[in-house]
């Protein structure tokens, strides 16, 4: 395990009396080896998530002044609990709400996630194979948390990168209440960032070469380094990207075309749904979704300027059965 030491607080969200009250009044500490197990579990689905945002502590911000207190770790999950509690109604509480707040040490640095996790039902058996029902939390389905980076924190208060969250779920954002509890200010619009670099790859092919294999090797090679960025919850180092296209394709010159947008940075943020253009042609409306990978063009599917019309020539054969299927009854 890359995690070597943690502490977990834990919490539980509840409404009575039409309010939502927290069901411990201290939270409950989890520490030894289950706490590196469920910490090195929660790290990894985090840095998995490509939806995050990045930001920093706005000024004063509650958090930020305990920590230069160096008030205990127990302290802290108890004040973040009690902030996000003040954020919350029983609108917007989710169905089940655990609240998970680690303190833990992966690879080289310190970190500090809060995290509020659903809970599945599910069934185990016994030594003697009896099944019995038990609950697990649903980690692997993190969709509410914040990770603050407490090393970089130190070294640099006003890092444009050391807190991070995952945006939320559909129709719920973190904003409403777990951002704000933890008094947060954007800094990097991770989305926006990636859209540019992804129209400077674009940029960069279209200024380059027109040779289809070299075009094809750059949005490869853009996107496994994206990809394995967001795996790795790190930013793309620009330099090391235009380093790597021009080693394995020839091409020089993507930093310094890269540079020359007026807002550039050398480290981009991975939001990795951004990038799926570099791979496919998508688009939806008028009760059509379509999308289709790259290198289908030209060969297997045509397109007509002039008509605005696509041809295809190779049907996926779940849909051509669909099709014949409806044909043959009409």
């Amino acid at each position: 395990m890359s995690v070597t030491s943690a502490q977990l607080y834990f919490n539980r969200y509840i409404i009575e009396n039409e309010q939502v009250s927290l069901q411990l009044d201290e939270s409950s500490l989890v520490e030894g080896d289950n706490a590196v197990f469920l910490a090195e579990q929660l790290h990894q689905s985090f840095i998995k998530k490509g939806q995050k945002q990045y930001c920093a502590f706005a000024q004063n911000a509650q958090f930020v002044e305990k920590m230069e207190q160096e008030v205990s770790q127990a302290e802290l999950a108890n004040s973040i609990a009690k902030r996000i509690l003040a954020e919350l109604d029983t609108e917007t509480i989710p169905a089940e709400s655990i609240l998970v707040i680690g303190f833990y040490h992966y690879l080289a640095t310190d970190y500090m996630l809060a995290a509020m996790l659903g809970v599945k039902d599910s069934v185990q058996l016994s030594e003697a194979i009896n099944p019995q029902r038990s609950q697990y939390l649903d980690i692997a389905n993190i969709q509410l948390a914040i990770q603050a980076d407490l090393s970089e924190l130190k070294v640099n208060p006003d890092s444009s990168k050391a807190l991070a969250y995952i945006k939320g779920r559909v129709g719920r954002k973190v904003g409403d209440f777990m951002a704000l509890a933890l008094e947060i200010e954007e800094k990097f619009d991770a989305k926006q960032a990636t859209q540019k670099l992804v129209d400077t790859v674009e940029h960069f092919i279209e200024q380059t070469d027109s040779d289809p294999e070299k075009t094809k090797a750059v949005r490869d090679i853009s996107v496994d380094v994206m990809k394995s960025a967001s795996q790795s919850g790190e930013f793309i180092q620009v330099k090391e990207l235009s380093e790597e296209i021009e080693e394995k394709t020839g091409l020089s010159g993507f930093y310094d075309l890269a540079a020359q947008d007026e807002d550039f940075s050398d480290e981009c943020p991975v939001y990795l749904s951004a990038s799926k253009s570099l791979q496919k042609f998508f688009g939806q409306g008028g009760g059509m979704s379509l999308s289709f990978n790259r290198d289908l063009l030209g060969e297997h599917i045509q397109f007509d300027p002039q008509s605005q019309t696509l041809t295809f020539h190779k049907i996926p054969p779940n849909l051509l059965d669909a099709l014949k299927k409806a044909t043959d009854k009409d």
